[in-house]
């Protein structure tokens, strides 16, 4: 299953939401978080996302584990590998979308987070979102959903350039799904839908789809 959010990552505003995302799976929740779309930042930024992540999973009552990985060789660690083989649910955090690709992409890590997906959550939002596309708006996504861009933060003043931007390079040729904040886009196996407090967004060309809670979306409107 993939769950993707445009922003609220951790936040106490997200956190029923994630309750709810959790109880998707088939049994007791042992969740990874990265913050490796960061992994160029300072020391104090990915100390505010660890601490971030342990205080909402601690909250939650959740088993969780925050990963210190940086980069491509961090994340292919056989410490992290042998985490990932025991875990069900993932969740990677805001940050660069490139470094956060060029750190997973063409993997040992990325095969193991292949075979996570297959058997529970691999999650993420802003940058974590956005790499789960086709294509970024800038460069290569990880392809897990074909013919589409991510949109994070949509609807958000400040980040109103990003959607804005894309739609005019992008010409028709991908779809853009815009995600709200605390709000998943789900798409597990062959069935798509939306959880959380706000809503998704479908565009292409003249199109325009809008979703909220408990909608679910045709498949055929990504393909």
């Amino acid at each position: 299953m993939i769950a993707i959010t445009g922003s609220g990552e951790f936040l106490p505003s997200i956190l029923d939401v994630d309750k709810r995302l959790i109880g998707y799976l088939d049994s007791a929740p042992k969740v990874l978080t990265f913050s490796t779309a960061a992994g160029n930042e300072s020391d104090d930024r990915l100390s505010y996302w660890r601490n971030l992540a342990q205080d909402h999973f601690s909250t939650l009552g959740i088993d969780h584990k925050h990963i210190e990985a940086k980069n491509r060789e961090d994340l292919n660690k056989s410490s992290v590998i042998d985490d990932m083989k025991n875990s069900n649910f993932v969740y990677f955090s805001g940050g660069s979308p490139t470094h956060l690709y060029d750190s997973i992409n063409n993997t040992k890590f990325s095969e193991e987070l292949k075979n996570l997906e297959n058997r529970g959550i691999v999650a993420g939002c802003s940058a974590g979102a956005m790499v789960m596309g086709e294509k970024m708006i800038k460069g290569k996504g990880l392809n897990y959903l074909k013919n589409t861009i991510v949109i994070p933060h949509y609807g958000e003043s400040f980040y109103s350039w990003i959607s804005n931007t894309v739609k005019l390079l992008n010409r028709g040729k991908y779809k853009l799904l815009c995600l709200e904040k605390d709000t998943y886009f789900i798409k597990d196996k062959k069935e798509i839908r939306v959880l959380g407090k706000q809503q998704v967004h479908i565009i292409y060309k003249k199109e325009h789809h809008t979703f909220s809670d408990g909608d679910k979306i045709n498949p055929s409107l990504l393909i």
